[in-house]
């Protein structure tokens, strides 16, 4: 008998993206779904859309509920889900019509607790590529490092097998990183992850999405996070060390390109001096100390080398070239 998989999709305000995205899951070459849409207090039209696609397809579920964030609305799937595996999917992205078989297959020839797969960056309508590595490969407790990849981060883009996030369930106190917290709790019960090197999804970049713009409050909604995923994380385990502290690298990177590189209402020499303000921060000065444990991309390595010898400027000179290769 085929394996049923639980596809959990949170929902707000997306009237324009999530007919595509219920779509492009219905219409799975793999049938036995449980689909799982969680209406987060919409004031637009979602909830309808929603309804009529439970309307037309028994397998859909929806919960209607306050708007309390994505971590809740996940929540709300996660406490009902009937899965033997969990898929999770943003509504204004869409799969690839065998995505699910594909993962299924993999999965019974494998036999692992999580199954990481690549994606198309669709940015104003255009998809683009991209892989994290250049092949498929196993990952095994203490052999490798790949688990803890800051790349492969999110809920989306991965298959979980149900026993594996038994028990989890995202923290609704946080305001940014919930997903970061989710996966490092989920990977310490893992044994063993498999990574296919194929774009199974389209992920859809928003000018608007919290981890692209600007957000003046980015710095107070990291406070959180940090703190409690280095209360767990910060141990003697090598893998745990890399993994927190190539988290603290990207949250630093982020709170100042999305806090202060992207305010257009402030000048440059404003900008460097409140980067060298947020680099004086306890947990800032101890990430610089712990460099070499911080496995990212060079480009991004590069940015915190400068930073930690004071060279701010770099921070700013990043964002700037990163904007202009998007248009």
């Amino acid at each position: 008998m085929e394996k049923l998989v639980s596809i959990i999709i949170p929902a707000y305000n997306t009237e324009k993206y999530i007919g595509n995205c219920i779509e492009s899951v219905i219409k799975q070459t793999y049938h036995n779904l449980e689909v799982i849409i969680v209406n987060d207090g919409s004031e637009d039209n979602t909830l309808g859309i929603i309804t009529k696609a439970r309307l037309r397809d028994n397998r859909v579920v929806v919960i209607n509920q306050e708007n309390n964030g994505p971590s809740a609305a996940r929540n709300a799937g996660l406490k009902i889900c009937r899965g033997d595996y969990v898929f999770f999917l943003d509504s204004d992205d869409w799969l690839i019509p065998n995505c699910i078989e594909k993962l299924i297959s993999i999965e019974e020839e494998k036999k692992v607790d999580i199954i990481f797969f690549d994606y198309y960056k669709n940015f104003a309508g255009k998809d683009i590529e991209h892989f994290t590595y250049k092949k498929d490969f196993y990952y095994r407790v203490g052999k490798n490092s790949a688990l803890w990849d800051m790349r492969t981060i999110t809920p989306w883009g991965k298959l979980y097998s149900r026993k594996c996030i038994e028990g989890i369930y995202f923290d609704e106190q946080m305001k940014t990183a919930e997903d970061v917290d989710f996966n490092f709790r989920v990977y310490k019960q893992v044994k063993s992850a498999f990574y296919v090197h194929e774009c199974l999804l389209h992920y859809r970049i928003l000018e608007q999405s919290a981890i692209h713009g600007y957000d003046s409050n980015v710095e107070s909604k990291f406070v959180y996070p940090i703190k409690k995923i280095y209360s767990y994380m910060k141990t003697d385990n090598l893998e745990s060390l890399s993994a927190y502290y190539s988290f603290a690298a990207i949250a630093y990177i982020v709170i100042c390109q999305n806090g202060v590189v992207r305010n257009n209402d402030i000048s440059y020499t404003e900008k460097l001096k409140q980067i060298r303000s947020i680099s004086t921060e306890e947990w800032v000065i101890d990430l610089f100390h712990n460099t070499k444990k911080i496995n990212i991309p060079f480009s991004r390595k590069l940015i915190i080398f400068s930073s930690k010898i004071g060279l701010y400027s770099m921070m700013v000179i990043a964002a700037t070239i990163r904007k202009k290769l998007k248009k």
